[in-house]
Order: structure tokens, then C-alpha cells, then sequence
């Protein structure tokens, strides 16, 4: 997951909500802190954060930007 630090990536949380921004860090617990976060309620955009920390053990799935995959 080093190589992906610093891309966009989208996460989905248990709650149902999404949240898409640039990937600043993350922990072996898959804690991660994303910057220019964007809040997705049922796929619409709900709320603009500039740094989020979201924890690991509300995470359901992660998914890397399709333009950095090779």
C-alpha cells in the first residue's frame, strides 16, 4: 500500500458513506489519513473536509484511482 501513498483513492465506510481524497498515510490497523476529502452520501456529494483521519475498523473496502493502476 506504500506505492499508492499520495494517489486518489475512494473508501467505503461501514455506515454506507464514501469518502475519496489523497491518500497522506496509513498503519498495518488500515487507519488512513486522506487530504482534499470529498463526503459521499448515496453516491452524491455531501460535504468538503481538507484533512480526514478515518479508522481502520470502519473500513469496509478501498479503491485505487483506475488511472494509477498499470
Amino acid at each position: 500500500m506504500e506505492k499508492i501513498q499520495g494517489n486518489i483513492i475512494k473508501v467505503k465506510l461501514k455506515d454506507g458513506r464514501e469518502i475519496k481524497g489523497q491518500l497522506r498515510a496509513m498503519d498495518n490497523f488500515m487507519n488512513l489519513e486522506l487530504d482534499d476529502a470529498i463526503e459521499y452520501i448515496d453516491g452524491e456529494p455531501s460535504s468538503r473536509y481538507g484533512e480526514v483521519f478515518l479508522r481502520g475498523n470502519n473500513v469496509l473496502w478501498i479503491q485505487i484511482d483506475s488511472t494509477f493502476i498499470d
